[in-house]
């Protein structure tokens, strides 16, 4: 037995750490369709279930079995389509681990258990008896499962050695390059222009402003809106019907809803006789922490609300009941009308004979996100399917017993007000708005051209700024990995700065860029200009303080992508996939182009194997049963091998 004590004389959070991988990789492994649904998947008809070949030699079930529990605990908690695979690289490296003779002891894996215990005690501080229990109750096969878990790990830094791979691809030197250019430090300064610096220079006149108009009519155009009618069925409305039925409840009925309105009551039962308002005393007197503090009415509504809204097991409140009666009564009598005579207006009419509040939406456009009172229950899109002959749409075609259900209603399409253009006197604002702001980018961009060209000719930045009273902004220092500039007051030009400073070389100065600073990207409101000034390096204290770190993590990234690289390359070179290929009936499956007998039954991946369905005579091809590529009715098809698979070709009598 594993010596625990080990581990429990150290911190105590090995369930964190290690049993909520291990526990996910059990529950996926040890379910009780599991080892069914692994062993059968993509095996047609019950078929004998192959694992592929591993260096030449067919992978049994028990290896099969043994790669998939270990990738369980390191990969199930992706997700099961994730961690299967993942069973085909476990596989490699158990093989990579038996050939270069890695065979961690019980030791290390202990010892590896109590260095991540420590880890993760240090990083959150919890500690507990649960962690005992788990323990205390592990049993034997748990425990060597465990082990066996983490000596695989332990096996694979190993391998990671071996295969040249334990520091990466990267030297120091490499690293240090690498981390002095992602902590440099940039200053720079830039003139920023805006159009909003040229607006007061922007003349207008009608018509320029009709003219304009005239060209972006489809900017003034209103979409088609629509709006709906509707009512609802709150089944607070309907309090004092559900009263009269509750009094005609049977005992048993009440003492299950009291119950399960108050449960922690024990006296609650010996209520059913009372009244509602003598229950309601009753409840207050008991639940003292609920109504500590409420008026005597107030707590007497919530109780009340409470009785008759809460459901038993499948039964709706008595009030959900009501107000779902009233709902279901009033659509009849609406559909009736509404038959006879399609109208908009229908709904509204029918409500105001039965005295049913009617309320409107605001007008609805396509793109609105949700319909303003009936969020969740209809969408945007089904307005826009509704007309005149189609106006309804109904809230509830069943009585839900959901203590949260919504209540039912009904809505109609009330008003269609169609889309059109604006007219020039409508528009004339926003017509004005937008003339001025494209007339003063115009401006912009000549006043940008202008600073650009003086700099080609050789003016330094700030002279050409002096010359034009605009104003130089520092910048910095800023790093390249992203986020606000210093000095920069408009945070969403930060990466369009940053991009230009990281493409110039100390004392140049970037061509003119335009960019957007609102949500139409149509438009670029702001032109600048930047020169970078310097770099600043890393400072002896920041390298010494944060290198290590960034070595061995540069190491561990640059390790992590050669191991895979090279564990990819050795799946390719050991591992094949199995396809079989069966038939049911009188016919055979010619595979590759050779007979079922001849066939090989491993494939590299992504290989495209050939298959032929061959009746024999008085018989025909049905249908495939599989994947293969085309089309299940076709006797000459293929298959594209990603994983260990079979097909099954039919064969039927000539006739049937």
């Amino acid at each position: 037995m594993i010596d625990f004590q080990r581990i429990r004389n150290k911190q105590k959070l090995l369930f964190g750490i290690i049993a909520i991988p291990v526990i996910i990789g059990f529950v996926i492994m040890f379910t009780p369709d599991a080892t069914d649904t692994l062993l059968g998947r993509n095996n047609q008809r019950g078929q004998q279930v192959d694992f592929g070949e591993l260096n030449g030699k067919p992978v049994t079930r028990d290896q099969w079995l043994s790669a998939r529990q270990i990738s369980g605990m390191i990969y199930g908690r992706y997700g099961n389509e994730y961690m299967e695979r993942k069973i085909v690289d476990t596989l490699v490296e158990m093989e990579m681990l038996d050939e270069y003779s890695i065979n961690p002891t019980t030791s290390d894996a202990l010892d590896r258990l109590i260095e991540q215990i420590e880890m993760e005690a240090l990083r959150s501080g919890v500690a507990g008896d649960q962690i005992r229990n788990v323990y205390k109750s592990m049993s034997k096969q748990d425990e060597s499962r465990m082990l066996r878990f983490h000596k695989h790990l332990i096996g694979i830094e190993q391998l990671r050695q071996l295969a040249g791979m334990a520091d990466g691809f990267i030297s120091k030197k490499e690293a240090e390059i690498q981390f002095r250019e992602e902590n440099e430090k940039y200053e720079a300064e830039a003139v920023i222009l805006s159009h909003t610096n040229y607006l007061p220079s922007v003349e207008i006149d009608d018509n320029s402003l009709k003219a304009y108009y005239t060209n972006s009519l489809s900017k003034y155009r209103i979409s088609e809106s629509r709006q709906l009618s509707y009512v609802t069925f709150q089944p607070t409305n309907f309090l004092a019907q559900a009263e009269a039925k509750y009094l005609e409840l049977s005992d048993s009925d009440k003492v299950a809803l009291l119950s399960n309105c108050w449960p922690s009551d024990n006296s609650i039962t010996n209520q059913v006789d009372a009244s509602v308002s003598d229950l309601a005393k009753h409840v207050i007197s008991v639940q003292t922490n609920e109504f500590n503090g409420m008026k005597a009415d107030e707590a007497a509504t919530q109780i009340r609300k409470k009785l008759f809204t809460t459901p038993v097991g499948l039964k709706a409140g008595l009030a959900v009941v009501e107000a779902y009666s009233a709902g279901v009564d009033f659509q009849q009598s609406l559909q009736t009308t509404y038959a006879a005579k399609p109208a908009l207006d229908t709904l509204e009419k029918v409500a105001l004979l039965q005295n049913v509040e009617v309320k409107t939406t605001p007008p609805l456009n396509r793109d609105i996100p949700f319909v303003p009172g009936l969020q969740n229950r209809v969408s945007p899109s089904d307005v826009f399917t509704l007309s005149e002959t189609n106006a309804l749409i109904v809230g509830a075609s069943a009585l839900s017993s959901a203590a949260n259900a919504d209540p039912f209603f009904i809505a109609s399409l009330k008003k269609i007000m169609p889309a059109r253009d604006r007219s020039f006197a409508e528009a004339k604002s926003l017509v004005s708005e937008d003339y001025k702001k494209a007339e003063s980018i115009k401006l912009l961009k000549e006043a940008g051209d202008k600073m650009r060209q003086s700099i080609n000719d050789e003016k330094s930045l700030s002279a050409v700024a002096n010359e034009n009273k605009f104003k130089v902004i520092k910048l910095g220092p800023f790093d390249s990995a992203g986020g606000s500039i210093e000095g920069l007051d408009q945070p969403g030009l930060s990466e369009d700065i940053r991009t230009q400073v990281l493409g110039l070389e100390i004392g140049a100065t970037s061509e003119l860029i335009t960019s957007s600073t609102d949500n139409d990207v149509t438009d670029h409101e702001v032109v600048f200009v930047v020169k970078l000034n310097g770099k600043i390096s890393v400072s002896k204290e920041e390298y010494e303080k944060d290198f290590p770190a960034y070595l061995k993590q540069a190491r561990a990234r640059s390790a992590s992508a050669g191991y895979n690289s090279w564990l990819q390359g050795k799946r390719n070179e050991l591992y094949k996939f199995s396809f079989n290929a069966y038939s049911e009936g009188e016919g055979e499956v010619i595979v590759d182009d050779k007979a079922p007998e001849l066939a090989n039954k491993y494939f590299e991946s992504l290989k495209v194997v050939p298959v032929v369905a061959k009746a024999k005579p008085g018989y025909k091809f049905k249908e495939w049963s599989g994947r293969v590529r085309e089309g299940k009715m076709n006797a000459t098809n293929s298959v594209l091998v990603i994983e260990n698979s079979s097909v099954t070709a039919t064969f039927v009598p000539v006739g049937q």
